[in-house]
């Protein structure tokens, strides 16, 4: 099974939810794929490059794979196709959610796990933080 994690990871660098969300992916499945949200134009939720939010995720865990995933502003059901067009040639694909999710965005074919949250992180206060 190939384990699909969707985030932005907006922050300059991952802090412990996103360490334990990638971490039990790794532990539980047999490929680990983060589909990168961005959107094409930077703005205060989405301060950092596509190009910097890799180098932090690839840093920490080299074997995982990603891709980017650009937003299809207003319209869920065309952004789930999108994702399901990137997901459907990987082995059994399961999406893993945790807070603050795409999960209630997410109408395509493909099924989904929540993955408990760490309490206390949040990237959202990570980026004021350090912004």
């Amino acid at each position: 099974m190939t384990a699909i994690i969707i985030g932005r990871f907006q922050v300059p660098y991952l802090h412990l939810g996103h360490i334990y969300l990638i971490s039990h992916a790794i532990q539980n499945y047999d490929r680990v794929i983060v589909l990168l949200g961005s959107c094409m134009v930077p703005d205060d939720k989405n301060p950092f490059s596509v190009n910097h939010r890799m180098g932090i995720i690839i840093k920490v865990f080299p074997q995982v794979g990603i891709e980017p995933l650009y937003d299809v502003p207003g319209n869920d059901k065309a952004w789930s196709e999108k994702v399901d067009i990137i997901i459907r040639n990987y082995d059994n694909p399961v999406l893993l959610h945790s807070r603050d999710s795409f999960v209630s965005h997410y109408t395509g074919r493909f099924g989904t796990r929540e993955i408990p949250e760490i309490p206390g992180y949040s990237g959202t206060q990570l980026r004021k933080e350090t912004t």
